[in-house]
């Protein structure tokens, strides 16, 4: 019975920190939204992301820009299937 209820609280934690990361991913995207009139990065933004998040500035660009994960992953996978 405690081992059926603690795996319900794991499972409901894992929830609440999937919505939490949601939901700081998105403020992310807000807070490094590029400049309007130049269309640039607003400049040191993703170093204090990382900073405030915690996450490294890797996983912040990644976070905010979806088309570099992918990007990256596929060059990661060309690599590997390279060495095989």
């Amino acid at each position: 019975m405690a081992e059926l209820d603690e795996e319900r609280e794991l499972v409901a934690a894992v929830e609440a920190l999937r919505a939490a990361e949601d939901r700081v991913a998105a403020a992310l995207r807000v807070y490094l939204a590029r400049d309007p009139l130049t269309g640039r990065p607003v400049h040191g933004r993703i170093g204090r992301s990382a900073q405030i998040t915690g996450w490294g500035e890797q996983r912040v660009k990644e976070t905010t820009t979806p088309g570099l994960a992918e990007r990256r992953r596929a060059k990661r996978a060309g690599k590997e299937a390279g060495r095989a």
